[in-house]
């Protein structure tokens, strides 16, 4: 019997929910919800390849952590963690999947089975498509899955013409997010801003997160800051100090989430973005040994 937080088994699920979206005659609000059902049950299906502790509910008794920590053979009452913590888990794993992008995926499928009205009615299917397979398609990549895998060879030419629409549509966000911040600057520095820009512009304060890093900016080529809040690889290098101790130099790999600049104040929060500026997926910094998680007072004696 397959045991409910088996990878293959949520996968297979994910398949049969999302082919079931993309049925002839199916209108769209009825396919969105069972391709945003699909979209969880991928996610579910990437996390539990790595560990499927991490997608066990954590209640009180633990009897889901002790389920898929393989402790029993009984699977039966197993629960699952709700959709919001597999798109933070995914977020955090699965680069670059946008948790935001997800939320509103999954917040149309709520309003779907317990609001009044039939829900999706946020984003026009003509944007919902591509967006949704956006993410898709990073959950794939991770499950060594191919979208031919997902919905069949019939249906792949109707999946890869959403992903250019939203290839084109990031293509234009950039261009307007860039041609909005040169607009802005060069009425600062003439001094055409109207009274309630100017004192949005001097209120301006980009993201403050732990690691950062230069880059050129594609708006205004000044220096601004790519930064980001964890680091995925770390190298670690010793030298003499010449009394007998070593000196430890810690190197963090960081995967940027966000880039502003302070001299044209623009903001590209999205990994999407970045990617399609053209900046690198990663950046090193120097670290600390307190970075690494090591309890300081761990090997004093």
């Amino acid at each position: 019997m397959t045991v409910p937080y088996d990878s293959d088994g949520l996968w297979m699920k994910a398949r049969l929910f999302v082919n079931r979206s993309m049925d002839d005659g199916r209108e769209f609000e009825e396919g969105a919800f069972w391709a945003s059902a699909a979209l969880e049950l991928l996610g579910k299906a990437a996390l539990s390849r790595i560990n499927p502790l991490l997608i066990a509910l954590p209640s009180d008794d633990g009897k889901s952590l002790l389920i898929a920590a393989g402790t029993t053979a009984d699977a039966s009452g197993f629960m699952s963690v709700p959709a919001k913590a597999v798109w933070a888990r995914c977020a955090a794993v699965f680069k670059p999947f946008n948790e935001a992008e997800a939320k509103l995926i999954s917040a149309g499928r709520n309003d779907y089975l317990h609001a009044a009205d039939v829900g999706f009615g946020a984003i026009p299917d003509s944007a919902w498509w591509p967006r949704y397979w956006a993410q898709a398609t990073v959950l794939l990549s991770h499950l060594d899955k191919s979208i031919e895998d997902l919905v069949g060879p019939s249906r792949l030419a109707v999946v890869e013409r959403h992903l250019e629409t939203n290839a084109q549509h990031m293509r234009a966000r950039l261009s307007a997010l860039l041609e909005r911040a040169r607009t802005r600057k060069i009425q600062h520095d003439k001094g055409a801003m109207s009274a309630a820009m100017a004192s949005e512009w001097t209120r301006f304060a980009g993201p403050s997160l732990r690691y950062r890093s230069e880059s050129t900016c594609p708006a205004c080529s000044e220096v601004g800051w790519r930064e980001g809040e964890d680091f995925e690889n770390t190298r670690i290098e010793y030298e003499d100090d010449g009394f007998g101790y070593p000196n430890v130099f810690v190197t963090l790999e960081v995967q940027p989430v966000v880039f502003w600049c302070p001299s044209c104040h623009l903001v590209l929060e999205d990994l999407s973005l970045l990617g399609e500026a053209g900046m690198e997926s990663t950046f090193e910094t120097e670290g600390d040994v307190d970075d690494l998680g090591y309890d300081s007072e761990y090997n004093n004696e």
